[in-house]
């Protein structure tokens, strides 16, 4: 996984998708309630890097262990 991370800047839906290990429902939801920052492009969603590395350690923060 980190090496698909670093070697992009702007991911694709897809990518997102596979690299958070979720469906579409739940890329959209994200979108939407904004824990995911992205831009629509045509009709296709990008999503930086950032905005997922950002989301993965506001995620890991709330983990209790």
């Amino acid at each position: 996984m980190k090496d698909i991370i670093t070697t992009k800047e702007i991911l694709t839906r897809e990518e997102v998708m596979e690299i958070l290990k979720i469906g579409r429902s739940t890329f959209y939801k994200l979108l939407r309630d904004r824990e995911l920052k992205g831009f629509k492009e045509g009709n296709r969603y990008k999503v930086p890097v950032e905005s997922i590395e950002e989301y993965i350690n506001r995620k890991m923060k709330d983990c209790i262990i």
